[in-house]
């Protein structure tokens, strides 16, 4: 059996735990805050190992025999692989082409983009290719390969080329030819049920440590000859079964521990035309046929990938078995944990059926974690970035992180470099019965950075004020405005006091009328912001909040925690049967109904006006909330999101 002694410097047990500790450390550590605005606080941790010590790829599970050691590379392939990569890390970020990505993939991505400019950055040298694992036509769009690539970028992240898993189909079938001619592959004609009931039998016999494998657990056709596979696998080529009556299966190891060994379907029959490679084919490989091979044809030297994919990715598991029977180089694996939030869903199955459903108004609506969601809401690829650097990669096998810990990092980038406006919610007018003509003032565009400016408002005798900074009782807890109470008005000097409060004939709050004092040593209880009836403009306020009412909404009474997690590759979802449609006891039954409340009367400064058409721009409305520009916004129609609440309890919304 090898030991870690017999491969140093590869991924060993023990290295992983130094690594996992080296990194928890660091990742709780403050970000500062020029870190933030630069998006430059990356992590400083090489986690992986040198790509010139990597003979055992991976360290062996307990308890398997030498036998089954099939990640071991040969010096010479070793040496092959150096000789091309010059000794870099090259690692790569596989998102499947089958809808847009989310916080969990810009994780992946911080992970793998983060890794190789580490090492580039200690002269070691480093890359990362974006490569598109394109295998299931159905499911794949130019839109979301365009999609996809825009993130990327927006993210901050350089691939050294954009490759596509369709560019091998011709390699991948000439390997899948040699597997059949080897006696490691064949074609089996089984339903999906029938091979889902042999492998129970399968499972079954492992724990009843039977010495023979029962009737049922073998494919019918698993010891068909090799001519005679080549044909078939020619008329799956051509065209002649039809979809679900051939696929072309590993012949594994059925007595393996690791089920991941019990015949993985390698290629199967779609005939839907390929994005890239149009009607050429009509067989398709997998997703675990695929990915190791293409790593390999890349020369990869770390695939990472997420924790579901550890048994298939063991030195036992099929990923180095198939590398290990066609002779080719074999990459390091790391899996880490995934990306779970709380309050929200990341499988691409749940985030379509929020779409297609018309929970959610589309696939950037900002109350998802998608990035088009996140990016739209008023999210910078800096915060982005620094919370990926915070949660950090482990090897825990299940985290999930507080929602308030993403909130928390465009909260303090905002606080730094958001300019602070007058903004009104809900209005109520009051009248300055003293006030005899209006006057401009400046204020300061940020209190904290005079780099910043400032800006000139009016302070008119009509003023507008948020309804909820009057009360008509007064509390001793109470900062607002009541009938005979003094508030300071911010960016004017002076104190307001109520005289009068006008009521309909309802009995509603129609109006106030009050007089206004210099501050002088006045200190009144609290400060409220304002606009002037004569200069504000209307706009409307879209108020987020959590999408689901529970913190694991995946968990519904039929499914354990453990079942609700979903494979990932890259943070990537792998083709399932999940049930996503609803019904008793559904995820959807835990929708926010009050996830979105929109405020189409609310006031805000003119200056705002300027930047009517500039999406994505960020404001503090002070007292109110973090706010940026929609993508609805124009200078007819002023539209904001509220990006995330201000901290405290004086915020209005």
């Amino acid at each position: 059996m090898a030991t870690e002694s017999d491969a140093p410097g590869a991924v060993t047990k023990s290295g992983a735990k130094n690594a996992k500790s080296d990194a928890q450390k660091f990742y709780k550590k403050r970000p500062d805050p020029e870190g933030l605005k630069t998006g430059a606080n990356a992590s400083r941790t090489l986690l992986l190992s040198d790509p010139k010590t990597n003979l055992q790829a991976k360290p062996m599970r307990d308890g398997v025999p030498e036998e089954k050691n099939y990640a071991r590379n040969s010096q010479q392939v070793l040496d092959e692989h150096l000789k091309t990569t010059g000794g870099k890390y090259l690692t790569r970020f596989p998102p499947e082409p089958n809808g847009y990505l989310h916080i969990g993939h810009a994780k992946a991505m911080n992970f793998n983009f983060g890794q190789a400019k580490i090492a580039k950055g200690m002269g070691i040298g480093g890359e990362t290719i974006m490569r598109f694992d394109d295998t299931n036509p159905e499911a794949e769009k130019q839109e979301y390969i365009d999609s996809i690539l825009a993130n990327v970028k927006w993210l901050g992240n350089n691939p050294i080329k954009v490759t596509y898993s369709s560019d091998y189909f011709d390699e991948l079938y000439q390997f899948a030819l040699q597997l059949i001619r080897q006696g490691d592959a064949y074609v089996c004609h089984q339903t999906k049920d029938e091979i889902k009931a042999s492998r129970d039998i399968i499972r079954q016999a492992h724990i009843d440590h039977l010495k023979e494998m029962p009737a049922g657990a073998y494919s019918p056709w698993r010891e068909t000859g090799m001519e005679e596979n080549l044909a078939k696998f020619e008329k799956m080529r051509t065209g002649q079964y039809e979809e679900g009556k051939a696929m072309l299966r590993m012949k594994g190891d059925l007595w393996s521990d690791n089920p991941a060994m019990w015949d993985t379907v390698f290629y199967r029959i779609k005939f839907s035309p390929h994005p890239k490679a149009g009607d050429r084919w009509c067989i398709y490989p997998t997703y675990d046929y695929t990915h190791c091979i293409v790593d390999s044809l890349e020369n990869i030297s770390h695939s990472l990938c997420t924790l579901e994919f550890e048994t298939r990715q063991a030195a036992d598991g099929p990923y180095y078995w198939l590398l290990h029977k066609l002779g080719i180089y074999k990459p390091v694996t790391w899996e880490y944990s995934r990306c779970n939030i709380t309050h929200n869903v990341l499988s691409k199955r749940k985030l379509n059926a929020l779409v297609t459903k018309k929970i959610v108004s589309g696939w950037d609506d900002p109350r998802l974690l998608t990035l088009d969601g996140l990016r739209r809401r008023g999210y910078s690829p800096s915060s982005i970035n620094a919370f990926c650097e915070q949660i950090g990669v482990t090897r825990s096998g299940t985290i999930t992180t507080q929602m308030h810990v993403l909130e928390n990092c465009i909260r303090t980038e905002l606080d730094l470099s958001a300019r602070r406006v007058f903004a009104v919610v809900r209005p109520l007018k009051v009248e300055i019965t003293n006030m005899t003509q209006e006057e401009k003032l400046k204020v300061p565009n940020h209190p904290k950075d005079p780099s910043m400016g400032e800006r000139e408002i009016l302070f008119s005798r009509t003023i507008f004020i948020e309804r909820d900074d009057f009360r008509l009782q007064d509390d001793p807890q109470y900062f607002g405005l009541a009938p005979n109470k003094d508030v300071g008005l911010l960016g004017t000097g002076v104190v307001l006091t109520c005289t009068e409060v006008v009521k309909d004939s309802k009995g509603n709050v129609e109006k106030l009328k009050a007089t206004v004092r210099p501050r002088g040593d006045a200190k009144p209880k609290g400060n409220i912001h304002w606009v002037s009836e004569g200069a504000a403009v209307k706009a409307e306020l879209r108020l987020y909040s959590n999408l689901f009412t529970v913190e694991n909404p995946n968990v519904t009474p039929a499914k354990s925690a453990a079942a609700a997690e979903e494979p990932v590759k890259g943070d990537e979802d792998v083709e399932d049967d999940e049930e996503v449609a609803g019904g008793a006891g559904s995820w959807l039954d835990y929708i926010n109904q009050d996830s979105l409340k929109v405020e189409k009367d609310a006031l805000v400064e003119p200056s705002l006006l300027a930047f009517a058409s500039q999406p994505g721009t960020s404001f503090q409305f002070q007292r109110v909330g973090f706010f940026a520009v929609d993508l609805d916004s124009s200078s007819s129609k002023l539209v904001f999101n509220r990006v995330v609440p201000l901290t405290g309890p004086r915020a209005i919304v």
